[in-house]
């Protein structure tokens, strides 16, 4: 064959600006060909001289062994785009060089023995897009240099057994798209040099623990989209060169708890969409150099162990988002000194710990916005010093006492927090929609009094005095207390008789003011400075005032009482308070 192409050379180099005319050659020894209403594709009449030929876009639905002349010259052959369902014996026996074969995008539905056994020097066979649903299990028998095969987006549900024992140069296998069910041991059997495995989008319920255990070089493998639940123990233990895994949008519910081997190659981890309710400790440990790891939108995964990220010390990317967290447990970041992105966003965090980020002395990102978050620690995001960005916006914030450390947080650092006037109050209602930064000061909800009282607790409201104030600084308590008065008088002694003493006093500590008074409960709350300080102690005073004009009221009515409680005859009252008591007419 080498002979006789050396011997007709110079025929073909003879007729090489030769180009067909439906047909375009925009580069040296290639022709492009392309017509809707073409048929037979042998119309175009191809010269032979071309190393690139390319036939698309075309009605033609049949590949024959008269479709082309002698090609002995092509090594790109590209059939994509057309209708060809039919493809004949011996349609490629004319392209001895041939290295890359495409045949994608048609409605092949099956393909002839020993199709492909005379192309000896191919290195790529794309057979993608296609409606295949069998293989001949020699179709690939003579293909010893295939190095990628295409076989995604068609209708295989099994494959033939040593279907690829003969491709062992093989470097890419491409069987995303199909209907596969099930990975048996024997499938990748001989695929030693084997790079990159894709297996997404199949419905596979079960592969094999041994499934991969002959494929060292592998480095990247994708399972994601299938209907996986469980995955069997150490089903990659022997994947060492292992560097990307996606296993997201499988309805898996549980991970083994040895899924890895040392690999220390893998960079990134893709496990989201799935039903996991958690995760066990030290899964990852093994993953020494992982570097991006996305755990999202996993609609049952509620809680995480505390040692669930044990080891990963080279994490840079860290994605919780989109999960059922309510809370985190301290020390689940201990061993990711490195990371620098962390998402948590549309979580529906109760409470956050406050050293919980504490350990991660290179985050520049985090994400809690969306979290269902109402109040943050003061020195959550303390000792970060390279933290940029801080997403916070729409979560419920409690404007009260309690955001006043990481108010004054807030106040320093709002060119790392993005929107940061879009942080809005959702309690206490007279504050709602307002900006936490539009705040003067942050109010504590009042604390309902319980005294006890024969035996039972008297549950008493307090006034509304406090919440006429909207600009508070230091913190005042309003104590009610009842007190019976009386012993015998009907008159005297009834239910309704009590007196609300209104008591006040401050006392300075080192950071509020606190009212200690035996048996009675405290309500907190800020008081201002300035002008609103001056009338809460002019309005203290008044009441004070008040109360003993009342006491000494009721001191003079005692006195009356026992006036009249001795008296044996009828009197006549003139000037009741200014006459002594003894005095009788």
């Amino acid at each position: 064959m080498i002979v006789f192409l050396l011997l007709t050379m110079p025929s073909f180099v003879a007729s090489a600006t030769v180009c067909p005319v439906r047909c375009t050659c925009p580069v040296k020894d290639s022709v492009a060909c392309e017509d809707k209403t073409v048929t037979d594709i042998a119309t175009f009449n191809i010269p032979n001289n071309f190393t690139y030929v390319r036939v698309s876009g075309t009605e033609a639905t049949e590949l024959t062994e008269s479709s082309f002349q002698q090609m002995p010259f092509t090594v790109r052959l590209f059939l994509q785009s057309n209708h060809f369902s039919i493809i004949g014996p011996g349609t490629f026996q004319k392209f001895p060089l041939l290295k890359t074969l495409r045949l994608s995008k048609n409605n092949v539905r099956s393909l002839p023995s020993g199709i492909f056994s005379s192309l000896i020097y191919l290195e790529h066979l794309h057979l993608d897009e296609n409606v295949l649903s069998f293989l001949e299990p020699s179709i690939f028998k003579n293909l010893s240099r295939l190095e990628i095969l295409n076989l995604s987006t068609n209708r295989l549900q099994t494959l033939p057994r040593n279907i690829f024992g003969s491709l062992s140069k093989l470097t890419h296998l491409i069987l995303n798209g199909n209907i596969l069910i099930e990975i048996p041991y024997w499938m990748f059997n001989n695929l030693t040099e084997l790079v990159e495995l894709h297996l997404h989008s199949n419905v596979i319920e079960i592969i094999d623990q041994e499934a991969f255990y002959g494929l060292p070089k592998l480095k990247k493998l994708s399972l994601q989209k299938n209907c996986l639940k469980t995955l069997a123990e150490g089903l990659c233990l022997y994947l060492y060169k292992l560097e990307s895994l996606s296993l997201y949008e499988n309805p898996l519910v549980e991970l083994p708890k040895v899924l890895f081997g040392k690999i220390d190659t893998l960079r990134s981890f893709m496990l989201w969409g799935t039903s996991l309710s958690t995760i066990s400790n030290f899964i990852f440990s093994n993953l020494t150099n992982l570097e991006v790891l996305v755990l999202t939108k996993n609609t049952n995964l509620s809680s995480l162990p505390k040692d669930a990220f044990s080891g990963l010390t080279k994490l840079v990317k860290l994605y919780l988002y989109s999960n059922q967290f309510s809370q985190l447990p301290v020390g689940l970041f201990q061993d990711l000194g490195s990371l620098q992105i962390l998402s948590l966003y549309n979580n529906t965090f109760n409470d956050l710990p406050d050293n919980l980020l504490k350990p991660l002395i290179n985050l520049q990102n985090v994400y809690l916005n969306n979290s269902k978050i109402t109040a943050l620690p003061g020195n959550m995001f303390k000792g970060l010093p390279k933290l940029q960005r801080v997403h916070l916006e729409d979560n419920p914030w409690i404007c009260d006492c309690k955001l006043k450390e990481f108010k004054t947080w807030l106040e320093k650092n709002t060119e790392k927090v993005p929107n940061y006037m879009s942080l809005l109050c959702t309690n206490p209602p007279t504050l709602k929609a307002k900006p936490v930064l539009a705040l003067d000061a942050l109010i504590c909800p009042s604390t309902t009094i319980r005294e006890q009282r024969s035996g039972s607790y008297r549950i008493t409201t307090p006034t509304s005095f406090w919440d006429s104030f909207s600009r508070v600084d230091s913190k005042a308590f309003t104590v009610t207390k009842t007190e019976q008065i009386g012993n015998t008088s009907n008159w005297y002694n009834t239910k309704t008789s009590s007196i609300n003493l209104i008591e006040t006093t401050t006392k300075r500590t080192s950071s509020e003011h606190e009212y200690h008074s035996k048996g009675t409960v405290l309500h907190r709350c800020h008081l201002p400075v300035g002008n609103m300080y001056c009338l809460l102690y002019f309005t203290t005073s008044m009441q004070i005032l008040l109360t003993i004009i009342q006491c000494f009221v009721l001191i003079k009515i005692k006195k009356l009482y026992d006036h009249f409680n001795i008296c044996t005859e009828p009197v006549v009252l003139v000037h009741m308070l200014d006459i002594p008591v003894g005095i009788r007419h």
